[in-house]
């Protein structure tokens, strides 16, 4: 996707430092307006996605016409033009220029419409990381998976589905990243509107979101080169969530071909949303612990229809073995990690431990 945005500002060297910054992002083109006039005669005669502009650029109010997609006001206390843009999209003008490229992406995601825009050359691997075990080390695992992918220079962005996010000593958590990608699901089954689902009409009508756009406006750097965004941090924005929410959005995730890598952590129950994480998945790695308790879990978890729905894309990694361990065989699915007790040792430093040692088989678990 190529996105055609105007950048205006009197100030030459504001101009030249913001745009110097978004040129590094493949999907903008970049025009630049130091005068009102000329960039009022440029929206009349062009079509823009975005016009990201300084109020003060016009002391009259710049008319945008209907092929301009999104119009951003570059608000600063400064500025004395503000006022006759209160209505439209707002962007504060003095901060990082990585965080306006967020924001504007956020906003321009929600009024693109439906691309059908996507790479198809990247195919985007989904792995579930499962375990009806609590407290068998599900987010440590799925950590370290991500760790161990990106450190192979392959693109990944961590997704956490629990109940309550878990990943944040590691990924800061900053905002509901999640939540805003499941208001965007359930405004395409809306049909763009929020509220209670509506069925049938014009499925063209319902793709109202570009998530590929969204997802980069969203995701934030993480530990070792991947990419996440925030999981639920309210029970209520959880409780929100519906199935069908949860599978438009995964799979609208892996369509836009973002990255190559999705590392999907979830809760140790299996809820509807966690079947349809089920059901979206390229591959489900479940975590066992040893003890008693655990090995009664995995044996009723192992009688489950779903299991038998989903037995071939399973594989099972150990987590804190010691040289007595002893784990349950029920599920008959491929052994592809070992992964040893690290006590209490710090987070960070056990996910680089379990990728240093190898002792997860990253290779043999991406296969498809």
């Amino acid at each position: 996707m190529n996105i055609s945005i105007a950048i205006a500002d009197t100030d030459r060297d504001y101009v030249s430092r913001l745009s110097e910054v978004l040129q590094q992002y493949d999907e903008l083109t970049i025009h630049i307006y130091t005068n009102g006039q000329k960039l009022q005669q440029a929206i009349d005669d062009s079509r823009f996605d975005v016009v990201l502009f300084d109020p003060d650029i016009s002391d009259t109010r710049l008319a945008f016409s209907s092929k301009v997609k999104l119009p951003v006001c570059l608000y600063s206390d400064e500025a004395h033009n503000a006022g006759l843009y209160a209505d439209l999209t707002q962007v504060i003008k003095y901060q990082r220029v990585s965080n306006i490229y967020k924001e504007v992406v956020k906003e321009y995601a929600e009024v693109a419409g439906y691309s059908a825009d996507f790479d198809m050359s990247q195919s985007t691997f989904m792995l579930a990381v499962y375990s009806p075990v609590g407290g068998c080390g599900k987010t440590t695992v799925a950590l370290a998976l991500a760790s161990a992918i990106a450190a192979k220079g392959t693109s990944v962005l961590f997704l956490n589905i629990e109940q309550l996010s878990s990943s944040f000593c590691v990924n800061p958590q900053k905002e509901a990243g999640i939540v805003s990608l499941v208001e965007l699901a359930e405004m395409d089954l809306n049909g763009g509107s929020m509220g209670k689902k509506e069925k049938g009409g014009d499925p063209k009508e319902k793709e109202q979101v570009n998530y590929g756009l969204k997802v980069k406006g969203l995701w934030k750097p993480g530990m070792d080169g991947m990419y996440y965004i925030e999981g639920f941090d309210r029970l209520a924005d959880y409780d929100a969530t519906t199935a069908e929410d949860m599978s438009t959005l995964l799979s609208k995730i892996k369509r836009s071909g973002v990255c190559s890598v999705i590392i999907i952590d979830m809760g140790s129950g299996l809820d509807a949303i966690g079947k349809a994480v089920l059901a979206e998945a390229d591959r489900i790695a479940v975590i066992e612990r040893a003890g008693e308790l655990p090995a009664m879990k995995m044996k009723l978890f192992a009688q489950q229809g779903i299991v038998n729905e989903h037995k071939n894309k399973m594989v099972r990694i150990y987590n804190f073995v010691e040289s007595n361990s002893r784990y349950g065989s029920d599920l008959d699915v491929p052994l592809l990690g070992s992964i040893h007790n690290y006590g209490n040792a710090q987070l960070a430093s056990v996910i680089h431990s379990i990728g240093k040692n190898g002792e997860i088989a990253v290779d043999q678990i991406m296969k498809r």
